[in-house]
This record gives structure tokens, sequence and C-alpha cells, in this order.
């Protein structure tokens, strides 16, 4: 891991345990990452999108190194595959030196040549406690003028407290982790705080929450900056279990994302991101830019699930983590995720997972069961690295 810090680096970052459920690329991260530079380096004629993570004081170490990493690979196997035009990832860190300084500085770049300037900006959240309120003026004013000089800014779970102080989200919509909205609201009232989303994207401010978030943002950004294809091709590589096949990013359902078809996978993106929820056939056939009997057909064959079943166990993978992570009453679960009542709801989760939402809420809930337990009596061995990288915050 040492060869993914330059020598100038003033203050090391503080050993992780990586997560293990990225698979290395004929060798370890590290050297793939070492690879990328060497090979960012060669290829100087291609325009490099800039990626910048801030390291504020409290952010989570996992996030921001899974980050790095899942922009590296994206940007390696664009460079293995020889894209004509493909754009290349280039992440930065920034870090306030010393940690009350007015201005950040660059501590990391994964492919150093000239000065670093980033284009999409990301506010990482914390591990266990929210954003101290004490938080350098230096760190939000800085973040401001980046958007100002014309950056995307990005927010995941708890870091969407730093972006709140900024100010440029007063009257917004704003996604976080339902553990931490309420204090969100409270703190910033003027502010639509909404948990019923995973990533609400206003165009140069994106914000998003909820369990496992960076992975679904991280390859949401990937999509975004070089394409569907790149990011379904890293999403093959990050999230598939060598024994399931598919990732499970969603609590107890497994998305099939490798199956190459870039319209399904726009419709299966849309979904995801209103969780399941007030969607329609015509909807989804719009988002994928299909005919509504097209998508059907070509739906099904790449998921083996129409629409409405995909639907429907998205929405349950959400109510899952709702009663896994929080005190959310089941009628506010029922409402948010759109059943008519909490009748409704419970006999439909019953159906699917074999429980009732209040016994599965007593038996896999915050305090009803620890993550290692969890995962354990889960039986989902990814589901374990997870809690292993001590990602359970974000």
């Amino acid at each position: 891991m040492v060869e993914r810090w330059t020598q100038t680096d003033p203050a090391p970052i503080e050993p992780v345990i990586m997560l293990r459920c990225l698979r290395p690329l004929g060798g370890s991260i590290a050297g793939s990452v070492k690879v990328l530079t060497e090979r960012d380096n060669a290829m100087s004629g291609i325009a490099a999108h800039e990626v910048g993570i801030v390291h504020y004081p409290g952010a989570q170490v996992a996030c921001i190194l899974g980050l790095t990493d899942l922009f590296g690979i994206a940007s390696k196997i664009a460079l293995d595959q020889r894209r004509s035009g493909q754009s290349r990832l280039r992440v930065t860190h920034w870090r306030p030196i010393p940690s009350d300084a007015a201005s950040l500085s660059c501590v990391y770049d994964s492919a150093p040549r000239g000065n670093p300037k980033p284009r999409t900006l990301i506010i990482p959240p914390t591990m266990v406690n929210l954003p101290d309120p004490g938080v350098p003026a230096g760190v939000v004013s800085w973040v401001r003028n980046r958007h100002t000089a014309g950056a995307t800014l990005v927010s995941l779970c708890s870091g969407s407290f730093i972006l709140a102080e900024t100010g440029l989200v007063d009257g917004l919509s704003v996604a976080t982790h339902q553990i931490c909205a309420e204090a969100l609201a409270k703190r910033f009232p003027q502010i639509d705080v909404d948990t019923n989303r995973r990533i609400i994207d206003h165009g140069s401010i994106i914000t998003a929450g909820g369990f496992l978030a960076w992975v679904d943002l991280g390859l949401y950004l990937v999509g975004r900056i070089c394409g569907p294809a790149l990011r379904a091709e890293t999403a093959r590589f990050v999230l598939s279990d060598p024994a399931a096949g598919e990732a499970r990013y969603f609590t107890g359902f497994a998305p099939p994302q490798t199956h190459g078809d870039r319209a399904v996978l726009r419709a299966q993106e849309w979904v995801h991101m209103r969780d399941g929820r007030g969607v329609s056939l015509a909807a989804m056939a719009t988002a994928a830019g299909l005919e509504r009997r097209t998508l059907l057909r070509r739906f099904a064959s790449a998921t083996g699930m129409s629409p409405i079943k995909y639907c429907r166990g998205v929405r349950i993978a959400r109510a899952r983590e709702l009663l896994e992570g929080g005190d959310t009453s089941q009628k506010q679960i029922a409402e948010s995720l759109g059943y008519k009542d909490v009748a409704s709801f419970a006999r439909v989760f019953r159906k699917a997972v074999g429980s009732a939402p209040g016994a599965y809420r007593k038996r896999f809930g915050r305090n009803g069961i620890s993550p290692t337990d969890f995962a354990a009596k889960d039986g989902s061995r990814q589901r374990k690295r997870i809690f292993e990288a001590g990602l359970q915050a974000g």
C-alpha cells in the first residue's frame, strides 16, 4: 500500500483493513494503481478528469481508499482496452495541513502532472461520529470555492453536513444516511433531508446516502464521467463475488449488472435511485430509451426478472436496510416505499423474507444483533467482508 502515497505526503494515512471484496487484477490493488500511474504518465495526450477527495478531520479513511481503488480500477480497465477518446480518471486527496489551515493541500495524486484541479470533488462520510461542527472553516470555504470554480460537489452520508455548511444546498433536497438524517435536518432546517433516495443529482451537486453508498456512488460517477459501458465493466470487477457471480450492494438482493445490456443498466440505475418506488413501465422504458415491449423482453433476458419483480426486490432490500439500521416506524417505511398501508407492506415483506417486519428488526436491528453475528447468521461472506472493513457507518 506504500506505493499509493507520494514521499512528500506530510501526514501518512493511518493503516486500515482494505475492502476485501475488491479482487486483484493480476496482482495487488496497490500494484494495479502503480501500473495505472505509469500508464497515465505515458498517455499525456488523453485529457484526464480529476476526482478530488476531501480528507477532512474525522473522515472515513476506508471510504477514501476504497473510492481511490474503484476509480483506479476503472481507469486501468479503460487503458487495458485502449478505448479511443476515453477520459482517464485522475484521483487526488486534499487535506488541511495543519488541521486548522485556511486552505487544503494535495497530499496524494494518482497521476501527478501540472497543477491538480478537481473537476469533481467528493466529501466522504465520517467513520462513527457526525462531522464536528468545528470542522475548520477553511475546509468549508475551500469546498465552496471549488464549486465556484466549476467543480461538481459530491457528498456521501454524513459528508452532507460539511456540504450543508457551504450554504450551496439551501432549499434543495439532500440524500444522507438515515442514521444521521434527524441531526442533519435539525442543524440545517433550510434543506430538505431525503432518506428515501440513495442518490440525488442536482447537476453540479450530488448527494448520496445508505448502506454501502460509496460503492453505489463511485460506480454512478464512473458512468457519469466515462459512460455506461465502463461503469458496467467496473461493477463486474469490483462487486462480483467469484462464488455468487453478482453484486449484493442492496441488503439481501443481488441486482444482476454483468449482462452488458446498456439500456437495461440505465433502467436498473433509474430504479435504484428511487429505491424501486413510484416507478412505471413507461418511465423505465423512457430511462432505458426503449419501447415498452422491447424493454420487457430485454430486461427479462438480462436480469432474469420482470421489471415489476425487480422493483419489488429493490423495495424489500431498502425496507430491510431501514429495519436493520434505525428506528423508523413500519408505517413510515411503508409510506416511503409506496405501500398503501402497513398491512400491505408487512404481507409483501413476510412473503419475500420469511419473517414479519417487527420480528426481522428484533433479530437483525442495531440493538438486536452485532454486525459480526449478523454476517455469520446471514451467511453472506461479502456482507461479512464489508463489516470487517468498517464501512457500516457509511
